[in-house]
């Protein structure tokens, strides 16, 4: 009977804490679908998106059309659902152009624009999964554009 009642209780206690849950999540509905996370943050770093700016935290979502900023002596890392990394160095500035990471449905889709700064990227899911790189993988800098095929690379553009 004793371990009847605890187990009725666990389960009351995990109801009622999964309501906050339930609403928060309805709540977001009409947001824009997460992207990325923020795993690794040194200094102030930024992200704008529209006309809204916001001071990035360690495991904060990003969002597509997101310009990622960081400002001196500040870096941070990227990792986004298909588990591509993208770091960034001091002074850098890049825009989450596209995302899309489906592929039950084949749609697969990462770009974005290195404005200036450093980028390191460590390629994900998309890029062993597309079967269109040169469409599905872009990386643009002010110098031209980088199409991806599963691989390490590192960009500086001035």
């Amino acid at each position: 009977m004793f371990l009847f009642r605890k187990i009725l209780s666990i389960f009351a206690l995990f109801l009622l804490s999964s309501i906050p849950l339930v609403s928060g999540t309805v709540a977001f509905a009409d947001e824009k679908p997460i992207i990325a996370y923020v795993k690794v943050l040194n200094g102030a770093c930024i992200a704008i998106n529209g006309k809204v700016e916001r001071s990035l935290k360690l495991g904060d979502p990003l969002f597509k059309d997101d310009i990622l900023k960081t400002k001196d002596q500040s870096s941070m890392g990227v990792s986004f659902r298909d588990n591509t990394l993208i770091s960034l160095g001091s002074n850098s500035q890049l825009k989450l152009e596209n995302f899309a990471f489906d592929p039950d449905n084949n749609k697969l889709a990462f770009a974005v624009e290195l404005v200036q700064g450093t980028l390191l990227y460590i390629s994900g899911l998309i890029s062993k999964l597309t079967k269109d790189p040169d469409e599905d993988l872009r990386i643009t800098t002010p110098a031209g554009t980088v199409t991806v095929r599963g691989t390490r690379l590192f960009i500086n553009a001035e």
